[in-house]
């Protein structure tokens, strides 16, 4: 999400380990594996009941939040749900399969009907309600999660049916079709779209897969119809923020790369060269806006900013998500250099090993160093460099000790995240909680397990590959 408050350099200054009479946690398999059982304890722990449902339970924002719980992934049970899925996956642990049976439970008893279909949005649709982080795909994408991890049909056909709604409720014009004024990967068609490319890919019926490929690529074509094109060469084009007063934002979650990445999914996989054309052109515009130094590279937030940040949403750890996807894809080595770069600049962040840690910065998924550790995992495994995955051990020392233990339970608090929420609460949710910093651990746990045994949102991929 959106980061209001600039931090002195990064989300990430001092990820390695601190000057303490003791010496850090050791962040081997055994060690991140007991932290994630942990995590699951504390999470149960924050479980609501659903009202006049049995078994269903949702989760709130964070175990302080005097607000309602809410389904969707940024803040809400449908986060959760997927983590809890891969938990019960990896970890064969009866305690995490339980609680997401009975978070899924929960999702569905809150659900409801209109003329289009199914939708966690209610009656007043708002800007963001079809889409991944904040609306029905992100709902239907932890049922999807479920369903590839247990091999469950209900849960595919809940997707299912999510996919259904989103395109009947979709605006068609002409060939492109989107849900409403935003475009980028949280509230907007590129993060929707996305949801409809997984769903594809896991239906067996060549049909329905068909229907849902082709909404992709018909959200693929609003994209290109919403872009700024730029007069230069290589060709350059970008994307604005409609709800952040219409700037140009360079990263991932609601900015130019996020758009870009979602453009070459929707190329690659639905044969669309215009699509792949429109994301080398986005790639080419965060690329003209980088700042290097000693071969390390970072992104401004916006392309008037000065002002670099180092979680998924806003930094380096995100934005190079597309230019893993573009070598991928094109085995050009300026993609890769762009990366590995990006990467040096996250390093840099975290000083020397014997750096002390400042006093508070966000552990997050969203904003801070789960994020940044995931994208080791998967630097990791795009080039086969064990470099990346011991930097990730560093990132995983430093969420393990953060981490305060809770009776049987472990939580984080939120941290210095630009959410003017602050150590005083700890999140539940996958973006800003509990289960995105054990998500995280349980990712780089998994590292030397091909392939991969996790699912994640449909954003997080970085080689161009079918997930059926």
């Amino acid at each position: 999400m959106m980061i209001r408050s600039p931090l002195v350099t990064s989300l990430l200054v001092g990820i390695a380990a601190a000057q303490e009479p003791s010496a850090p946690p050791t962040a081997d398999d055994a060690a991140l594996l007991a932290a994630t059982r942990k995590a699951v304890a504390w999470i149960e722990r924050q479980a609501k009941p659903v009202e006049g449902a049995k078994d269903a339970v949702q989760f709130p924002g964070s175990a302080e939040a005097e607000e309602a719980p809410t389904p969707i992934v940024y803040g809400g049970s449908a986060g959760v749900l997927l983590f809890l899925e891969n938990a019960a996956k990896v970890l064969d642990d009866t305690r995490a399969r339980a609680l997401a049976d009975k978070a899924a439970a929960g999702l569905l008893a809150v659900a409801s009907k209109d003329a289009h279909g199914i939708t966690w949005a209610g009656a007043q649709r708002e800007e963001g309600s079809a889409a991944l982080y904040v609306g029905d795909a992100g709902v239907g994408a932890a049922f999807l999660a479920r369903a590839k991890l247990r091999g469950d049909a209900e849960a595919l056909a809940t997707a299912t049916n999510v996919g259904n709604s989103l395109l009947a409720r979709a605006v068609t014009e002409g060939e492109a079709l989107h849900w409403d004024k935003q475009v980028e990967i949280i509230y907007g068609t590129a993060g929707t779209a996305l949801f409809l490319l997984d769903l594809a890919a896991a239906c067996d019926d060549a049909a329905a897969a068909a229907r849902f490929r082709n909404g992709a690529k018909a959200a693929g074509r609003h994209l290109i119809a919403e872009s700024a094109v730029h007069e230069a060469k290589p060709a350059q084009r970008s994307w604005r923020w409609q709800l952040a007063n219409n700037k140009s934002y360079t990263g991932f979650s609601h900015g130019t790369a996020g758009v870009a990445y979602a453009l070459l999914r929707i190329g690659l996989e639905c044969q669309d060269a215009a699509c792949v054309q429109a994301a080398k052109d986005g790639a080419e515009w965060v690329l003209a806006l980088a700042m290097s130094k000693d071969g390390a590279m970072c992104f401004p937030v916006a392309s008037k900013s000065t002002v670099s940040l180092g979680g998924w949403c806003h930094g380096a750890p995100g934005t190079a998500r597309l230019f893993l996807l573009l070598h991928a894809a094109t085995q050009e080595a300026r993609w890769l250099e762009a990366a590995i770069a990006s990467a040096k600049w996250v390093v840099a962040q975290a000083g020397p090993a014997d750096a002390a840690i400042p006093p508070a910065f966000p552990p997050s998924y969203c904003c801070g160093v789960a994020g940044a550790l995931e994208f080791f995992v998967d630097l990791q495994r795009a080039t086969g460099d064990v470099q990346y995955g011991a930097f990730a051990r560093r990132a995983a020392a430093y969420l393990l000790q953060k981490a305060e233990v809770d009776g049987d339970g472990l939580k984080w608090a939120n941290g210095a995240n630009g959410h003017q929420a602050g150590k005083d609460r700890h999140n539940v949710d996958l973006m800003l909680g509990a289960a995105g910093e054990a998500f995280a651990l349980l990712r780089l746990a998994t590292l030397a397990t091909n392939p991969d045994p996790m699912v994640g949102l449909p954003d997080r991929r970085v080689a161009p590959r079918a997930m059926k």
